[in-house]
């Protein structure tokens, strides 16, 4: 029996199985990551590649390494060296940078040999421990650790699917089929959705000489430099946070979390390809959409918009992420959750029995930051903390 199974190898999972491999006295072979995809960190570079992006919204001391100048060690060795660097403010990586040093940490770390390809069905205990169903066969461990994140629950407006059903060319930006490099530059594509990932998607498509691209925004586009204030990371505004209780602790998160704002260089290409007119832009609110041959037509309170092809960028469901495998989790250990549906755990991220969270699972307790980077170091901190 495993010491631990991670269920999830993004960022999360692969930090916290980098860290867990720190401790002493915890051979490599007494940890599995189980996740679906062909290599750890697989749907966050794809996710980040089709978008465009160029640099990291995070400053360059959130990786997945330990050190915490790591990154900055990498860019000056010979491997690290052919990339690109940072960026102000905050010295932000560019995401070459950070994938090759990821990769670099993964091999360094062996934390490949730690995979196993698959997904978990279900968990129920065995002895001192738990055996998890997966595809990959049944797994056990003495302890679980929910590194879930929210990449497979993408949001389509009701409008999208409806387009979809219709087979007209409607597609998601984190849709694993999607690939940004194979959309047709001939015809008018609209990208819809008011996010860095929307500025990121449409200029990337507009790059091309015959393109014909328009973003289409419900709000006028909002600049910040982070999506929450980096006083949330720390005692600052967390030592409040948690003398609230769970109701308000969600109505904190949702308040202070800006997830569709871009930093100042995002914007400031996104100013400049409007001025040399290479795309367009229409803040409007989309209220229904048609499809007549091979026409798209949406109709919005500011006037119809035709394309050839839409691209969504609309991010995903706020849903508790983990699907049916949580939720039985949920009814066979009878775990806790807030109205909202996400895990109440303690400080030390367990939610049942030798069953811990990280990610948007651990929202509750590790507070605006728990989705990015640094929530996954900060989730690390307090995991440490429980089994000292």
């Amino acid at each position: 029996m495993k010491e631990w199974l991670i269920v999830g190898g993004g960022i999360h999972g692969s930090y916290l199985a980098n860290l867990l491999l720190d401790q002493p006295g915890l051979p490599a072979e007494s940890i599995d990551i189980i996740d679906p995809h062909d290599h750890l960190l697989a749907a966050w570079n794809r996710m980040t590649a089709n978008c465009g992006m160029q640099y990291l919204r995070s400053p360059a001391t959130h990786h997945i390494d330990l050190p915490i100048l790591s990154i900055y060690r990498f860019a000056k060795t010979p491997e690290g060296r052919s990339f690109a660097g940072f960026i102000p403010p905050y010295n932000r990586p560019a995401l070459s940078l950070f994938q090759a040093h990821s990769r670099h940490v993964i091999a360094q770390k062996g934390l490949a040999e730690r995979h196993i390809q698959g997904r978990a069905l279900s968990l129920h205990r065995d002895g001192m421990g738990y055996a998890v169903e997966t595809t990959a066969g049944t797994l056990r461990a003495r302890r679980v650790l929910l590194a879930i994140g929210m990449s497979e629950q993408l949001c389509w407006p009701a409008w999208a699917q409806d387009l979809r059903r219709q087979g007209a060319g409607v597609t998601h930006i984190f849709d694993p089929d999607f690939k940004r490099h194979e959309v047709p530059a001939a015809g008018a594509t609209l990208v819809v959705g008011g996010g860095i990932t929307a500025v990121q998607t449409a200029l990337a498509l507009a790059a091309a000489p015959e393109a014909d691209v328009t973003l289409v925004a419900r709000r006028p586009l909002q600049e910040s430099q982070f999506d929450f204030n980096p006083c949330w990371i720390g005692p600052k505004c967390l030592r409040r946070f948690y003398q609230e209780d769970y109701a308000a602790r969600r109505a904190t998160i949702d308040e202070v979390r800006l997830p569709g704002s871009l930093p100042g260089e995002v914007m400031q290409a996104f100013q400049a390809a409007l001025n040399l007119s290479r795309l367009e832009f229409r803040q409007a609110g989309i209220q229904k959409a048609s499809f007549d041959g091979g026409t798209i037509r949406l109709h919005t309170d500011e006037g119809p918009l035709i394309a050839r092809r839409i691209v969504l960028a609309t991010g995903f469901r706020q849903e508790r992420p983990g699907g049916r495998f949580v939720e039985r989790l949920i009814q066979d250990f009878d775990l806790p959750c807030n109205p909202c549906g996400y895990p109440i755990v303690g400080p030390d991220l367990q939610w049942g029995p030798n069953i811990f969270v990280t990610g948007p699972l651990a929202e509750l307790q590790v507070g605006p930051c728990a989705r990015n980077i640094v929530g996954a170091r900060n989730a690390g901190r307090m995991l440490l903390a429980s089994q000292s």
